[in-house]
């Protein structure tokens, strides 16, 4: 079964037709004032005529006869009639035509038929005038010069007042429109109109507005999504690594170093090393899938550095890379040790990784305005432009095998510190992780 769909009109359409009447409407209103005016015209004629001659007859003291009415009536082109205290006319008309003539207001023109009007003026104390002349014959229509010079200027200043109209409110809602497709795919995408500062610009920055908004939404339940998937897989994974790993961890600091040669004795390291790599990957899922807030206490951010540092010495050597501590004055914090650790070896181990090949990295702490600076800088090849935008997001990773996690949980803890992370490549090469966090006076 079909289903019938509403008809739509475009904006366009309806204003068209919308401004279509009011031309029509608006002409043939025209016409009628027109119309009204010539009558106002004519009337205003014939009263300035009827009093001339009422008083010319009165100044001249003129005799009230029938030959001087019809004589006047003459020169006027009009009846005229004198009319006495008792009513007779001068001169006379038939009972028929003279009934309508009594009852005349004085000083108005009168309709007394279809076809006649009548003025009656006050003479003297004996005798009025009646003064008697065809109505005026309609002579405006649409073919008549004056009526169609004040239709065409009329036509001509609704013309523009459309086209002011239509440039100032139709074809801006058609840009607006036109941009629809787009403008909920993309925060790149600026509605048309959004700079006006009218209600049309109003509508185009509450439109973008609620695009953002939506988008935002999305992304957060995007987000919520893959940490649902995220939670349920870490789960199972640290049940699954967790038991096996503590007993490597456990056998590993049973075996006596002293009976062993350098070079096991090195291995030794190495295997206690990568496991506490494991460990802070696994805990740091964890971390991820169920946030807490840091436990806090009195801490030398340069003493946690330092541990961090000689804990990835072993696993840097075999890299190749050098790890250079710069400036390291006492900076006073209040952070989670663990955490805190966490955080500088994610950005470290992203450090060595960076240099496949060996090189320097170097760490550099300042205490600037009351917030403890770390930079760490790598010798690599630096964040790309898509790793400047999106590096600290969640499953952002431009290394191959890599899960976008490590940033993002540095992001997420040095926030709960009430600090700061940002990503930049060095002027002379190399990419640079900068942490702020606040000092405790």
């Amino acid at each position: 079964m079909d289903v019938l769909m509403p008809q739509t009109r475009s904006l366009a359409t309806r204003f068209v037709v919308t401004f279509a009447a009011f031309v029509v409407a608006g002409s043939l209103l025209l016409l009628a004032w027109l119309r009204h005016q010539q009558q106002a015209e004519h009337e205003r004629v014939f009263l300035a005529l009827a009093r001339a001659d009422a008083d010319f007859v009165q100044r001249m003291n003129l005799p009230r006869s029938a030959k001087l009415a019809a004589d006047l009536g003459k020169l006027l082109r009009m009846q005229i009639h004198f009319r006495d205290v008792n009513g007779m006319l001068e001169p006379a008309l038939n009972e028929h035509d003279a009934i309508p003539l009594k009852a005349l207001p004085m000083g108005i023109v009168h309709d007394v038929s279809d076809a006649w009007q009548a003025l009656l003026l006050k003479l003297d104390a004996s005798h009025d005038m009646v003064f008697i002349c065809r109505k005026p014959e309609v002579t405006l229509s649409l073919w008549h010069p004056a009526t169609r010079n004040a239709l065409l200027a009329f036509w001509l200043l609704s013309a523009a007042l459309g086209w002011v109209i239509a440039r100032q409110v139709v074809r801006p809602v058609q840009q607006l429109t036109r941009c629809l497709s787009c403008l909920f795919s993309s925060k790149e995408c600026s509605p048309a109109g959004a700079e006006r500062n009218d209600e049309i610009g109003e509508l185009a920055r509450a439109l973008a507005q609620a695009r953002d908004d939506l988008l935002d939404e999305r992304q957060r339940r995007e987000q919520s999504e893959r940490m649902a998937l995220l939670g349920r897989v870490a789960t199972g994974l640290a049940h699954e690594i967790k038991n096996p790993l503590a007993s490597i961890q456990l056998h590993a600091q049973l075996v006596d170093v002293g009976a062993m040669d350098a070079e096991s004795a090195q291995s030794l390291q190495h295997v206690q090393s990568e496991a506490r790599v494991i460990e802070g990957l696994v805990n740091q899922w964890l971390y991820l899938t169920r946030p807490e807030p840091p436990k806090m206490q009195m801490l030398d951010a340069r003493e946690v550095l330092t541990e961090t540092v000689a804990a990835l010495k072993a696993q840097a050597d075999h890299a190749g890379v050098q790890i250079r501590l710069l400036a390291l004055p006492p900076a006073p914090i209040q952070g989670d040790r663990a955490r805190l650790q966490q955080v500088f070896r994610n950005i470290l181990l992203n450090g060595i990784q960076a240099m496949p090949h060996g090189g320097e990295l170097e760490i550099n702490l300042d205490t600037l305005e009351k917030k403890a600076v770390i930079r760490f800088r790598d010798h690599g090849s630096g964040f790309s432009e898509a790793a400047l935008t999106h590096g600290a997001e969640l499953f952002f990773s431009e290394k191959e095998g890599g899960m976008g996690v490590g940033l993002n949980v540095v992001q997420e803890i040095i926030s709960a510190h009430g600090g700061t992370i940002s990503l930049r490549n060095h002027s002379n090469g190399g990419a640079m992780v900068e942490l702020a966090l606040p000092l405790v006076s």
